[in-house]
């Protein structure tokens, strides 16, 4: 999928969802108008039911006003009697007002303020209609939108959830698209690295059987040392990638055993002894500490994190290894923390490092050869083990590692 293409599906969606909110919220409002605009008709009839029910009754009882008698205290009896009749009741104040004098009130019973969400009607009661009868009544919004429940609630949920989605299928596939260019570097790296010792060996093969070679065995047993260099190299290539096959396995073939943690640790750091920069490596780690695990796999996953703080340091690295027991919550446990000088990482990347085929960017300069696996792989194995991996590190400061393994097994 071209980036165009997947720019142009985003807009569309994204306007589509915004399109059927908009449809959703507009269809709401006008339900709750046609709610309100019923309410109002209902009370505009009751009124002028009542209105009729007051004239017909006691022709406009008392209280002169400009030759019309009103009694608003009647017109309340059965004002109220008809709002309960349409189901309609609610507080309301009524108020003979004198249109001629700029809708002066004349007479009230009622509290105007008290009332939230006024709907007002008017009523003519002299034939010149210079005086109205107005009702304000309280609209009762939040039972309303209370009954509309049943249409709103389902349809914002149609919304969220068609948004939920949307951002769950972007996610998805910006993590297929970045897992693609991921995998063209992993092969990229992967053919690099496996073409360099290929070709230094076939050079000090060629060298022997070229240029005499045999006839001096000190020169023979130098081309014959950078051949079993590299094809160790090559093989130790080929084993990395396999462990990480390996831990690809929904349920990976542990061997548990008990075993002393410092020794691990030694034969780790042994490997670095003969490495092209300067490595220190301190190991406080007790001698009788011990943990139960795959011994195979978790000297893998230290020679793993040991082997990133050589690559991603300057001319020199200090590295210390230390591990003690601790306990999470009731369980027993052991900490392993790596913590070195190095490079360091940058924030944003931090999260991402234990993912797999993922390598901090460095721009144009490629710092060290990987594949992006090394510490995918030990989160499987530590995972595996059910323990945690955690990385914390500044910016030319150096990183720590940090490894929780539970040790109650037996």
């Amino acid at each position: 999928m071209t980036r165009n293409i997947f720019r142009n599906i985003s807009l569309a969606t994204v306007a589509s969802l915004t399109l059927l909110a908009a449809v959703q919220c507009v269809s709401a409002w006008r339900i709750y108008r046609d709610a309100v605009d019923a309410f109002c008709s209902r009370v505009e009839s009751a009124a002028y039911k009542s209105v009729y029910e007051t004239i017909r009754t006691e022709p406009f009882g008392h209280a002169p006003t400009g030759g019309v008698k009103v009694d608003l205290d009647d017109f309340g009896l059965y004002f109220t009697a008809n709002m309960l009749e349409t189901g309609t009741l609610q507080p309301y104040c009524a108020e003979v007002i004198d249109r001629a004098d700029g809708d002066r009130v004349l007479i009230r019973r009622g509290d105007v303020a008290a009332i939230e969400h006024p709907a007002v009607s008017e009523i003519d009661i002299d034939d010149e209609g210079r005086l109205a009868l107005r009702v304000t009544v309280s609209v009762p919004v939040d039972r309303m939108w209370g009954e509309m429940w049943g249409v709103v609630v389902p349809s914002a949920a149609i919304v969220v959830l068609l948004c939920v989605v949307f951002v769950l299928l972007m996610r998805t596939m910006f993590r297929q698209k970045s897992l693609g260019e991921m995998r063209r570097d992993l092969t990229h790296n992967i053919t690099h690295e496996l073409k360099t010792p290929i070709a230094v060996a076939a050079a000090a093969n060629d060298a022997l059987r070229n240029f005499s070679a045999d006839a001096d065995p000190v020169r023979r047993a130098r081309y014959l040392d950078i051949v079993a260099e590299q094809l160790s190299q090559l093989s130790s290539m080929v084993e990395h990638i396999l462990s990480v096959s390996l831990a690809e396995q929904e349920r990976m073939q542990l061997h548990g055993e008990r075993f002393a943690l410092r020794s691990v640790a030694e034969q780790a750091a042994a490997k670095f002894a003969a490495a092209a920069k300067r490595v220190d490596v301190t190991i406080d780690v007790a001698e009788t500490l011990t943990v139960w695990g795959d011994r195979f796999h978790l000297s893998n996953v230290l020679s793993t994190v040991l082997d990133n703080a050589v690559k991603y340091s300057d001319g020199s690295v200090r590295i210390t290894v230390s591990a003690r027991g601790v306990r999470h919550g009731r369980r027993p446990c052991v900490e392993i923390t790596v913590a070195d000088n190095g490079i360091g990482i940058e924030p944003k990347a931090l999260d991402h490092i234990f993912e797999k085929f993922y390598r901090v960017p460095s721009g144009d300069v490629q710092r060290a050869r990987g594949y992006g696996l090394g510490l995918y792989y030990a989160r499987r194995v530590v995972e595996h083990h059910g323990g945690t991996i955690a990385a914390r590190s500044r910016v030319g400061e150096g990183t720590v590692i940090t490894i929780v393994l539970p040790d109650d097994a037996e």
